[in-house]
C-alpha cells in the first residue's frame, strides 16, 4: 500500500496540489479547482489507504486519481538535473563479496565508470475474490547490463526530486517492447506473492461459509432420513422423501459450486507507465567459467543503492542471485531453472532447451 499512496501523492503533484504526508501512510492535500472537480472531492483533501477502520476504499481512488493521467501509458525519459560521477569502488572487492556462482568461478578483467539505461516498467494489479484488492508494482530493468535491480521503489525514492525530463530523447520503442515481455516475468511471481493473503482470506472465509452450509444440509438429511424411517411402511411416501433427499444433495452440491465460484482468486495485470533514466554507473567486465567453458560477462556497480546489480535469468527473467551456469553455452540461471527435471530427474538448461528431453515442459 506504500507503493499507492506515493503514487498519489506524485500524481497529485504534478497537478498543482500542495501535498503534507502523515505518519500513518496517509495523506493530506489542497487541490487545484479543476483538480478538485475531476476527483469529484472538496478541494481540501484527505486520503487514508489500506486495511482498517475509516480507511478509504483504494479501489475506488484508484480509479478517481486516474483520472488525471493519459488515457493511453506514456513512456518518459529522465536524467539527473545535477550531473554526479559514479562513486570509486574496489572491483575486486566487490565481485569477491556480491557475486555468488554457485557452480562456477569468476576472474576480473576491467571496470570502470559508464553510462547505464535504467527502464522502470509500472504495473497495476486487481486480486478479485469475494473482495477486490489493487496494488501496483514497479519493476526496474538495467537494460544496458541486462539485470534486475531488486530494489525499484527504494532507488526511486532515492531518485525522487533529483530528476528532470531529457530534452529531444528519442524513445527505443523495439527494446521497450523487448524489455517488456521481461518485466512482467519479473513481475507476474511479486504479484502472486502479494495475493496470497488475499488468498488466504478467502481460503479461510470459503471454510467459514463451507462449514455453515454442510451443517444446514446435515440437519436436512437428518430430518429426511427421519421421516423415511417414520414412512416405511408406506413405500409411494419413502419414495417421495428419497427424491427428495436425492434434490437436496443436488441442491448442496450446487451451492458449494457456487461458493467456490464466489471465492475464486482472479487476478488482472495492467501495464502503466514507463520511465527511462540515465544513471553513471560502475561498469565491471569479468570473466565467468564453467568447467572449460567460459564467457564475458558485464556488471554493474549501481551507485545509487550501492549493490551490485543481479543479471537475469536467461531461462526466466527472475534475478539469478545466487547465480548459476549451464554446462554448455554458460547461460546464466537462477536457482529454479538449473533444478533437475521434475518428471526424470534429468538435469538441463532452460535456456538453451525449453523442454526436457523426456518431453516435459
Amino acid at each position: 500500500m506504500e507503493g499507492l499512496i506515493d503514487w498519489a501523492r506524485d500524481v497529485l503533484v504534478t497537478r498543482g496540489a500542495l501535498v503534507e504526508m502523515e505518519e500513518d501512510s496517509s495523506l493530506r492535500a489542497m487541490l487545484p479547482a479543476e483538480v478538485a472537480s475531476v476527483l469529484e472531492t472538496s478541494e481540501w483533501l484527505s486520503l487514508r489507504l489500506g486495511a482498517g477502520p475509516g480507511r478509504d476504499d483504494e479501489g475506488d481512488w484508484l480509479e478517481r486519481i486516474g483520472r488525471l493521467l493519459p488515457s493511453d501509458a506514456r513512456v518518459a525519459a529522465a536524467r539527473l538535473r545535477v550531473p554526479r560521477p559514479s562513486a570509486a569502488v574496489d572491483a575486486a572487492a566487490v565481485l569477491e563479496r556480491h557475486l555468488v556462482i554457485q557452480n562456477g568461478v569468476h576472474r576480473l578483467l576491467d571496470h570502470g565508470p559508464a553510462t547505464a539505461r535504467y527502464c522502470f516498467f509500472t504495473f497495476g494489479y486487481t486480486i478479485e475474490s469475494d473482495e477486490t484488492n489493487v496494488g501496483m508494482w514497479t519493476v526496474c530493468l538495467n537494460a544496458t547490463a541486462r539485470a534486475v535491480v531488486s530494489q525499484a521503489e527504494a532507488m526511486l525514492r532515492a531518485l525522487h526530486g533529483g530528476l528532470e525530463e531529457e530534452p529531444e530523447s528519442s524513445v527505443p520503442r523495439e527494446e521497450i517492447g523487448r524489455l517488456f515481455s521481461v518485466a512482467l516475468r519479473a513481475a507476474q511471481p511479486e504479484i502472486r506473492r502479494a495475493a496470497a493473503t488475499a488468498e488466504q482470506n478467502a481460503v479461510r472465509r470459503m471454510a467459514r461459509d463451507a462449514e455453515r452450509l454442510q451443517r444446514y444440509y446435515r440437519d436436512l438429511m437428518t430430518q429426511i432420513e427421519k421421516r423415511i424411517t417414520r414412512r416405511a411402511a408406506d413405500p409411494a411416501a419413502a419414495e417421495k422423501e428419497r427424491s427428495r433427499a436425492a434434490a437436496t444433495e443436488l441442491d448442496r452440491m450446487a451451492k458449494l459450486e457456487d461458493l467456490a465460484r464466489k471465492y475464486r482468486l482472479k487476478i488482472r495485470v495492467e501495464p502503466g507507465d514507463v520511465l527511462l533514466v540515465s544513471l553513471p554507473v560502475v561498469e565491471i567486465a569479468a570473466r565467468v567459467i564453467r568447467k572449460k567453458a567460459e564467457r564475458t560477462a558485464t556488471l554493474h556497480w549501481n551507485s545509487v543503492l550501492r549493490i551490485l546489480e543481479s543479471p537475469w535469468c536467461e531461462g526466466c527473467c527472475a534475478p539469478a542471485a545466487p547465480l548459476f551456469l549451464c554446462n554448455e553455452q554458460v547461460h546464466f540461471l537462477c536457482r529454479t531453472c538449473q533444478e533437475p527435471c521434475a518428471a526424470c530427474g534429468r538435469h538441463r538448461c532452460r535456456a538453451c532447451q525449453g523442454k526436457c528431453k523426456c518431453g516435459a515442459n
